[in-house]
């Protein structure tokens, strides 16, 4: 059987043109394909937008009966935070306070591991109490973005 296999040829120089030959047809509609397919993912990822945020740690503190937060956050970070965006801090996933930034300091601090800004406030509308300083997750909602922005300006 192997061998029959091994001595088929191809008898007409017709034949074996056509079979050497991919038809341009073929070829343009490939092409085709494939523009349309990239296309369309580039114009989803600009029409797609999501929330940004930024996740951190916020440590909470009492001062004059009123609940301050203080939020480090590294200075790569710093380009997406405002003035007037919405904060979540989720205090051991019990008790959360929404608030908003601030007061974001101009002084860049730097220690053995990372540079970072302070970013400080007052949460208002509480019923809650702090007696000493705690450490909590805080998300920063920094906007809506697409995913080509996101990419880009990370």
């Amino acid at each position: 059987m192997s061998e029959q296999i091994s001595n088929i040829e191809l008898r007409s120089e017709k034949v074996r043109n056509i079979i050497g030959q991919i038809p341009s047809r073929i070829v343009r509609i490939g092409i085709s394909v494939i523009f349309l397919v990239v296309f369309s993912l580039l114009v989803g990822a600009y029409l797609f937008s999501f929330s940004r945020t930024i996740d951190l740690q916020a440590g909470l503190y009492p001062e004059n009966n009123k609940i301050h937060y203080t939020i480090d956050v590294p200075k790569d970070k710093m380009k997406h935070v405002f003035g007037g965006q919405k904060i979540t801090i989720h205090v051991h996933d019990q008790i959360s306070f929404n608030t908003t930034v601030q007061k974001i300091g101009t002084t860049l601090h730097v220690n053995k591991h990372h540079a970072y800004y302070k970013v400080q406030g007052v949460i208002n509308n509480t019923n809650q109490q702090v007696n000493e300083l705690v450490q909590a997750k805080a998300r920063i909602y920094t906007g809506k973005t697409n995913v080509v922005d996101f990419v880009l300006n990370r």
